[in-house]
């Protein structure tokens, strides 16, 4: 169910930017540094999406990196404290009676 609502929703979603394109099909001027072009208004939306979440993506990636760093890390602090008790289990008892 939760699959077939999601493909619905991305269908809608593709519809919407169909229909967005549609509209903004008229030709701007992008001016940038080397130059200039025409693109049409919806190519340029669309750029300026797809390099907001690269750059998105490119910011995040620290905190990614120190996280599955600091979970590696966990990992094994769990594995040596488990190894420890296995140790501490087999250790025979000193009866002093």
């Amino acid at each position: 169910m939760l699959r077939w609502t999601a493909i619905i929703l991305l269908l809608c979603l593709f519809l919407l930017a169909l229909l967005l394109a549609y509209a903004n099909g008229v030709a701007i001027t992008l001016n940038y540094l080397a130059g200039s072009m025409q693109v049409h208004l919806s190519s340029a939306l669309l750029g300026a999406a797809i390099i907001g979440w690269l750059l998105g993506l490119l910011s995040s990636l620290a905190v990614i990196f120190r996280l599955k760093r600091e979970s590696w890390r966990l990992k094994r602090s769990i594995r040596d404290a488990e190894a420890e008790i296995r140790n501490l289990r087999n250790l025979p008892l000193k009866n002093d009676h």
